[in-house]
């Protein structure tokens, strides 16, 4: 049970962290469901390799996209538990990104170019940003 209110950087934080992993499920949904006006502004080499991804790095993606906004949530609730899913969604984030970097063929910067993996690499970033949030008001705030 929360007993403390929550300071004025919470709401501005839970806000950018809920909208940030909501448009990664937009991504998600709208790739999945393969929305043809979504995925027009993508070329076919990247639809192609998306579309083909293994069971286990849709896994991982779902965790990411689903696990963060689940944590997002509940860092807006001020639920202790958005610490362990917003790590989890920014673990896997960083896990995919590094794996689609280096191990699969084509590469994301061969598919993406530098502005894809500048995305990337800024999700990452967020991400851990958000996840240090949450970590830092578990323990400052004690929740």
């Amino acid at each position: 049970m929360i007993t403390t209110k929550a300071p004025w950087h919470h709401w501005p934080v839970a806000v950018a962290a809920v909208g940030f992993y909501l448009l990664a499920a937009l991504d998600y949904v709208l790739t999945k469901l393969r929305i043809g006006m979504y995925l027009n502004q993508f070329s076919p080499d990247m639809v192609t390799f998306v579309q083909g991804l293994p069971l286990w790095l849709n896994v991982l993606w779902a965790v990411t996209v689903w696990g963060g906004l689940a944590g997002a949530w509940l860092l807006w609730k001020r639920n202790r538990w958005s610490v362990l899913l917003l790590f989890a969604g920014f673990a896997t984030m960083t896990f995919l990104t590094v794996w689609w970097t280096l191990f699969t063929r084509p590469t994301l910067l061969g598919l993406a170019g530098f502005n894809g993996l500048y995305v990337m690499v800024g999700s990452c970033a967020l991400a851990f940003l958000f996840y240090l949030y949450a970590r830092w008001e578990r323990t400052e705030h004690k929740l």
